[in-house]
């Protein structure tokens, strides 16, 4: 029973995760940017934190730890924010998702683990399927799209933050939370000071209110009901569950911005799924 919860949890997140990406753009479309979007939900989500979820210690904001870990945590989920609002939502996904070719050179050196043959297979696998998702006739003479970029960062960001969690294993799972959503609001922060960003007039407009504090109250039980799942659920099983959150992401585009899913996309795309399922193969 305990099983089941857990998945049907995992699901849950990752329905939520695949459907955030529009409310994003509602703000977008607000004339609310990106960073500015992800400092104010983040903020929505600490603020009930602080209510619902306290930290027991607050010493961990004195540690070098928990601020690296909310550097990491702050640049993931801005660069993710950015890359589906300029980006088609399934190819930002796709980028995303090529987990297993950062996370091997990330665990060899951070972790020390040995590399097994099945991540080798995973890595070059994720690596032909991103490069087939890039692939246009002058992609050597051409700098990626910008949104590309931004998925590339966030994913590799998201492998570094995943192996720096299990590096930092000292850090209960409400440190490492509260060092995810204070990073977005501070990164953000001084991204919108350096490049002034500015605000749209009517930030107090009641829809952008109201979006904004929907998306920072999904953020915060979205994050409670995957801990749950994955408490309930191992660590192989769960992986391949998180890829649900490319067909909610493509099924949603499709009926929300028509966006539909290229050949070379659909091809890559099963690629990279096949390397994060080896990697997390026993």
């Amino acid at each position: 029973m305990g099983h089941t919860r857990g998945v049907l949890a995992l699901l849950f997140g990752t329905l939520s995760w695949g459907l955030l990406w529009y409310p994003y753009r509602i703000l977008d479309s607000l004339n609310l940017s990106g960073v500015h979007a992800s400092l104010l939900s983040f903020l929505v989500t600490f603020l009930i934190a602080l209510t619902f979820y306290r930290l027991k210690n607050f010493n961990v904001f004195k540690t070098s730890h928990f601020w690296f870990y909310a550097l990491i945590g702050g640049i993931t989920n801005i660069c993710y924010v950015l890359a589906v609002i300029n980006g088609e939502v399934v190819r930002v996904m796709l980028l995303f998702f090529l987990s297993p070719v950062w996370t091997l050179p990330l665990s060899l050196w951070l972790l020390k683990e040995k590399i097994q043959v099945k991540n080798i297979w995973a890595a070059l696998l994720s690596l032909l399927g991103g490069f087939i998702v890039l692939w246009h006739p002058q992609l050597f003479n051409e700098s990626l799209g910008l949104s590309d970029l931004y998925a590339l960062i966030a994913g590799l960001a998201f492998a570094l933050t995943n192996v720096m969690a299990r590096y930092y294993s000292h850090m209960s799972f409400h440190d490492k939370s509260y060092a995810i959503w204070f990073g977005v609001i501070i990164f953000a922060a001084i991204v919108s000071l350096i490049f002034d960003l500015k605000a749209p007039s009517d930030i107090f407009n009641g829809y952008l209110i109201f979006i904004v504090m929907i998306i920072g109250l999904t953020l915060f039980i979205t994050t409670l009901v995957v801990q749950f799942g994955l408490t309930q659920v191992n660590a192989v099983t769960a992986s391949p569950i998180f890829l649900f959150e490319i067909i909610v992401a493509g099924i949603s585009a499709y009926f929300l911005a028509n966006e539909v899913v290229h050949v070379k996309d659909f091809f890559g795309g099963l690629l990279i799924v096949l390397g994060v399922l080896i990697s997390t193969r026993e």
